[in-house]
């Protein structure tokens, strides 16, 4: 069976990049795997022709036309391009194979392929397809307390994430050969309105490397940890938010921050606000692996106040280290981690809840006694990468001998 990749392969710092470079080469190992790379792996990137001939090291086919696309004319772009851009680049993609698969849909580039391919698709989805209420209560949560100070940015974000997921939807619908949607969790995965159309939760949806069980220990240090990419959706400003919170209720509250900011308007408030309220906050940058695994699993409690995540590996990662977590319940984490002991929820944006729960958590240390049970541990020993790649080598398996069954049936 021959199955072609279609996405970016690239790191973004993202959770969907993380799973797409776990999964993509462990197919190989059910599948004759070809790679197109998406727009947005040329756009801006001076070395892609010595990372396509990395990922054929890896057992990654690469067809030949590829090396010869170029798209230096196009600039890096949140919302996606027109129609006629990616119309265009799909006429340059002549394939024989026996299914698309997507695994990180966030531009069309596979829809407009599978169209003119006339060969059957399968997506998964990352992140939900939010409603224009989300878009915006979401990205109003997100900039507390700076949201007076971050008008435009409040501006550009709701309308730019509503128009995203619209136009997600439209290229849904535009997919001719479109056999299966997947998510990466129940709240994901609801969030998709279509007909017709199977849909897959993915059974593990991600996963983690088992050598962060190593890291566990119950001799934790005297402080909190919030880690990921710095910037207001994940909480990056809710959180200083909710340490000043309990210091002005009399809680002082060691932390340490690690990850990277992408904007330096948010970059500027977060140490500003540190500094103008004194609080115990040590910022690490962005630390490789092994150093924030140390870091992780000796901290007390991660405070993960995010609003935009489809699944949060942030979170999976912390219960490997054996750190327990208080996050926001946004449908799609709320989906994965309810039954979790070690993790207790707080309604979307309420930050002054939030407080209440760590200083109850740094008081009474419920949640660090839940994250090393037994439950917790098979939750985390379930979610490895194999698990994930076998649930969706499965749902590709089928999809292909269905339709193969099906066509020899009108041969």
């Amino acid at each position: 069976m021959k199955i072609t990749i279609i996405t970016s392969l690239t790191s973004n710092y993202s959770g969907g990049s993380t799973h797409v470079n776990n999964v993509v080469y462990r197919l190989t190992r059910h599948f004759e795997v070809e790679f197109i790379p998406s727009i947005n792996f040329f756009v801006n990137n001076p070395k892609a022709e010595e990372e396509l001939e990395n990922i054929q090291k890896k057992g990654v086919k690469i067809p030949e036309f590829v090396y010869s696309l170029s798209l230096t004319n196009l600039k890096p772009s949140f919302l996606p391009y027109s129609p006629s851009v990616y119309k265009t680049f799909a006429e340059k993609v002549k394939l024989d194979s026996d299914f698309i698969y997507d695994p990180d849909y966030t531009t069309p580039e596979s829809v407009f392929i599978s169209n003119i391919n006339k060969i059957p698709l399968g997506l998964t989805l990352h992140e939900p397809l939010y409603s224009f209420s989300q878009s915006v209560f979401y990205t109003y949560y997100s900039l507390k307390p700076f949201f007076f100070n971050s008008m435009d940015y409040f501006v550009k974000r709701s309308i730019a994430l509503y128009l995203l997921t619209r136009r997600k939807r439209e290229y849904i619908k535009q997919a001719k050969y479109l056999n299966f949607i997947a998510g990466v969790s129940k709240g994901t995965l609801d969030s998709v309105k279509v007909n017709k159309v199977k849909k897959y939760l993915l059974q593990p949806g991600n996963g983690v490397d088992r050598e962060l069980l190593n890291y566990r220990t119950r001799d934790k240090e005297d402080y909190v940890v919030f880690w990921t990419t710095l910037i207001p959706p994940k909480g990056i400003l809710n959180f200083v938010y909710v340490l000043k919170l309990l210091k002005n209720r009399g809680i002082k509250v060691k932390a340490k921050v690690a990850g990277k900011f992408l904007y330096e308007k948010f970059k500027n408030f977060f140490f500003k606000y540190v500094k103008d309220n004194s609080l115990d906050i040590e910022y690490l940058g962005f630390i490789e692996k092994k150093k924030l695994y140390e870091v992780a699993s000796k901290a007390r409690l991660l405070i993960y106040p995010s609003l935009a995540d489809g699944f949060s590996l942030t979170i999976l990662e912390a219960l490997a280290l054996g750190t327990p977590v208080i996050a926001y319940s946004i449908p799609t984490v709320h989906s994965v981690y309810k039954d979790i002991p070690a993790v207790r929820f707080v309604k979307e944006g309420n930050v002054n809840k939030m407080a209440e729960e760590v200083k109850k958590e740094l008081n009474k240390g419920e949640l660090l006694n839940a994250v090393f049970s037994d439950k917790v541990r098979s939750f985390i020993e379930f979610h490895n990468w194999d698990n994930v790649t076998e649930s969706i080598a499965k749902i590709l398996k089928e999809e292909i001998e269905q339709r193969k069954r099906k066509d020899n049936s009108f041969s």
